[in-house]
């Protein structure tokens, strides 16, 4: 009896030694499978720049999806600073403080360095996984193809758990740090609409505005940069969503509420300003008088300037119950 219970033990730590021994050569290649099956992603950044000893820090909200990216920089005050858009073919920066877009064919003036997906072209030339010194993460060294003196190799740290770039460092010629960049909420394989990457929408900061999968918006966030206390309509018509919130840094930082229903669009922008009726009908939804221009509705509730914009497949009986579930 002894004996037979002495051979199963040693069959059972056989099989789980070689089970752990299993696991622990497959988790290279799930880093890398991970890593290799991206396609798009989102992610928060802080940079750090070390230049000539002088530092620079900055943060950024970076998109990526199938070779498009797109790069919501913020200053060292947390202020809107540009947003980098490369669509493909083409870069354009918008920069927030002359409220302008620009073509810009100086790749050396983009921070493409910064993109974890620049990370994934080195790693598929060259690139072995192995533990950080500390044990607590994944890392991959890579030299940087096409490299200069500034940006010579780079290392990054992946979360044991979900295997996620956790931050990245890009090093000289001389072993001293370049670049570091630290993500965060990093999301692999989100779905994102391609209006992200055109220029059209390019001067759309998103950082500021939270919106949950029930499209509800963290008001407060709203506020908070842009001085105005948002109204929402109670009343929208059926298969319409709220897609993007936007501040209008040239307009008084009005606030822009976008609603699609496929290419359909309904869009609200709020603002404090000054308005004067002119070249508008008048109309009135009980007590409260609001003036219309085709297909765009204007009222003012208590000193907020709603301007409503509707496209043709609403009715003017709806765009009034939009109006009145603001009040």
């Amino acid at each position: 009896m002894r004996r037979l219970l002495f051979v199963l033990l040693l069959i059972l730590t056989i099989f789980l030694s070689g089970c752990i021994k299993k696991s622990h050569l497959d988790v290279p290649s799930n880093v890398k499978k991970t890593i290799q099956s991206l396609k798009s992603y989102t992610s928060d950044v802080e940079v750090q720049l070390n230049n000539n000893k002088n530092i620079k820090r900055y943060t950024m909200k970076q998109f990526y999806k199938n070779g498009k990216y797109r790069m919501e920089i913020y200053d060292e005050s947390n202020k809107p600073d540009k947003v980098i858009v490369y669509d493909g073919n083409r870069s354009y920066v918008y920069f927030s403080k002359i409220n302008q877009t620009f073509i810009e064919d100086d790749s050396e003036n983009i921070p493409a360095y910064s993109m974890f997906s620049s990370f994934i072209d080195n790693f598929k030339k060259a690139g072995e996984i192995k533990e950080s010194e500390d044990g607590e993460f994944y890392q991959i060294d890579v030299p940087i193809l096409n490299g200069n003196t500034f940006m010579y190799s780079e290392s990054v740290e992946f979360s044991k758990k979900d295997y996620k770039p956790v931050s990245m460092k890009i090093y000289d010629i001389n072993g001293k740090v370049f670049a570091e960049m630290k993500y965060a909420n990093f999301v692999y394989n989100p779905e994102l609409d391609d209006g992200l990457f055109a220029e059209k929408d390019i001067s759309t900061f998103s950082r500021y505005f939270r919106t949950d999968i029930n499209m509800s918006v963290d008001i407060k966030d709203v506020y908070k940069y842009s001085g105005i206390n948002p109204v929402f309509p109670g009343y929208i018509p059926k298969g319409y969503t709220l897609e993007n919130i936007s501040v209008d840094l040239s307009n008084n930082n009005s606030i822009n509420l976008t609603y699609l229903n496929g290419n359909d669009i309904i869009k609200i922008v709020e603002s404090v300003s000054a308005f004067d009726g002119k070249g508008f009908d008048k109309g009135r939804i009980g007590n409260t008088i609001y003036y219309k221009r085709g297909n765009r509705y204007i009222l003012d509730r208590n000193g907020l300037i709603v301007d409503l914009m509707i496209n043709e497949k609403i009715s003017s009986d709806e765009a009034l119950m939009i109006l009145n579930s603001l009040i």
